[in-house]
């Protein structure tokens, strides 16, 4: 009986939570057309060897979309449990993105081959030691 306010305060934020989870996933679909809009924009001009470095960086932001959008849909598929796995690729696409745009700065360069060497060695270190589930 006394908590029986505490389930219903849980009640009431899950549901307010799953709303701000669609309003976000909504959104992000929105920013994601757009960029697909601009990729096709892009890909129409007839010298694209002289944009290749736009043409990439616009590509991995459509895959950064892409795997936000999975995230929004594995919150939903797994009752609200995000894998951390999922943040793990996010960082190593947004470094990717990152080393396109500061090619030219060698240390910058340098500093982000070895961050996404560290996530690429957390991502190994996490699934090494994560418990086995089996189905």
């Amino acid at each position: 009986m006394k908590h029986e306010w505490h389930q219903k305060v849980a009640g009431y934020y899950e549901y307010v939570l799953n709303i701000m989870m669609i309003l976000i996933g909504i959104v992000i679909f929105g920013f994601l057309i757009c960029e697909i809009w601009n990729l096709a924009q892009m890909l129409s001009i007839k010298n694209i060897s002289g944009h290749f470095t736009e043409l990439a960086e616009q590509i991995l932001i459509v895959f950064l979309f892409f795997e936000f959008l999975g995230i929004g849909r594995e919150y939903f598929v797994k009752d609200a449990h995000i894998s951390t796995d999922n943040f793990l690729y996010i960082g190593v696409t947004a470094i990717v993105r990152a080393m396109l745009v500061y090619h030219d700065q060698t240390y910058k360069t340098l500093m982000l081959a070895a961050a996404i060497f560290l996530l690429i060695s957390a991502q190994a270190i996490y699934r090494y030691f994560r418990p086995k589930y089996r189905s």
